[in-house]
């Protein structure tokens, strides 16, 4: 059994037993981030090594090793993504739950009622914001993993496209130019996702930091 036969497996169950783990830090469960930590360290440590594998593969296997590296790099980077979804919440409901408390142990006097209503109102005004600002980014991590799941659909539809084309081409003798056309597009749709992960982080970056 060669090395990238071994390893991918091994990476494919680190991907599934993540997943519960981000699933279990979603419903609340905080006690799981140090495994989450880790296991993302282990993950990325494969990929690593999968990518320089995947290189090395001979002609006729490179094709299915890659679209399963790829496959394997779709999900982690979703997982990614919804764990930051979740810790943005955690934050919010942590910040909120803390000034609460503050609020809730203040000691006021008769004199301080002016005082009183106008931290109160800014308090709220605040909290309404925060809420409106997690909500927009809530949808727009929504709107990314849908975006997500429809670059990984297209790309597997694009694969077995591709695995087809292969075989007619073999079969008939066809030249390697339709296959190259189809290679570029992958990088193409490649690019763009690369592209769109980009723009999205950017926008919740700039979103978090004008809002809040």
């Amino acid at each position: 059994m060669s090395e990238i036969e071994r390893l991918m497996p091994v990476s494919y169950r680190r991907l599934l037993e993540l997943q519960q783990l981000v699933e279990a830090y979603g419903k609340g469960d905080a006690t799981v981030m140090n495994q989450i930590i880790g296991l993302q360290e282990q993950l990325s440590g494969d990929c690593e090594r999968l990518d320089i594998l995947v290189r090395k593969e001979p002609a006729h296997r490179r094709h299915n090793s890659k679209y399963r590296y790829d496959q394997l790099m779709h999900e982690s980077r979703a997982l990614n993504t919804a764990l930051q979804k979740y810790r943005n919440q955690h934050s919010v409901h942590e910040r909120q739950k803390t000034e609460r408390e503050e609020l809730l142990g203040k000691q006021f006097t008769a004199n301080d009622n002016s005082d009183t209503i106008l931290a109160l109102d800014a308090a709220l005004s605040f909290n309404d914001k925060v809420s409106h600002s997690n909500r927009g980014v809530d949808r727009m991590l929504d709107t990314g993993a849908q975006a997500l799941k429809q670059l990984r659909d297209q790309r597997s539809t694009l694969g077995m496209i591709k695995n087809r084309m292969s075989g007619i081409a073999n079969t008939l003798g066809l030249s390697t130019t339709v296959m190259k056309l189809v290679e570029r597009r992958s990088a193409h749709d490649q690019y763009l996702f690369y592209i769109g992960c980009f723009v999205t982080v950017t926008i919740m970056f700039l979103l978090l930091y004008f809002v809040l």
